[in-house]
């Protein structure tokens, strides 16, 4: 009789011993803040675009104060590219975005790259071409974007 009570009482410590360590190993998380989202909308206008010699491609930066130190430590972000701007049917294309063009006068295809880059206080935008294909005086077209922010 009396090793039956022994048993269970090992039995009973190793259930509590097992949901202890259970316990132990799930994750709590504390989380006393809300997250937030924000959205900024920019264009690049073809002016805008300078070509560097750093990064190989074209580069527009678009200053953004929103985007503050607690919010780049702190945020996580998507950007597109958006298309259609003015017509009925606008849609996103996230970055980075590869495009596949044709000129007609060179008789070339290429591709285009165009990727992004945050930093405190302003977005950095770059459109590379493929092979370096870049025509005299040739710059990207007018681009509008959408960057979204959760912190």
């Amino acid at each position: 009789m009396q090793r039956k009570i022994v048993l269970s009482m090992k039995k009973y410590l190793f259930i509590s011993l097992f949901a202890l360590v259970a316990i132990m190993f799930t994750g709590c998380e504390k989380n006393d803040a809300v997250s937030r989202k924000m959205t900024i909308d920019f264009r690049v206008p073809q002016s805008v675009w300078t070509y560097n010699e750093d990064y190989g491609g074209f580069c527009a930066i678009y200053d953004a104060p929103q985007l503050t130190a607690n919010v780049y430590d702190y945020g996580t972000w998507t950007m597109s590219h958006e298309y259609g701007v003015d017509s009925k049917d606008p849609f996103l294309v996230q970055l980075p975005e590869i495009v596949y063009l044709y000129d007609e006068g060179t008789n070339t295809y290429y591709s285009q790259r165009i990727d992004y880059e945050v930093h405190i206080g302003y977005v950095r935008v770059v459109v590379t071409n493929s092979d370096y294909a870049y025509l005299d005086n040739w710059k990207p077209e007018e681009m509008y974007f959408h960057l979204q922010i959760v912190y």
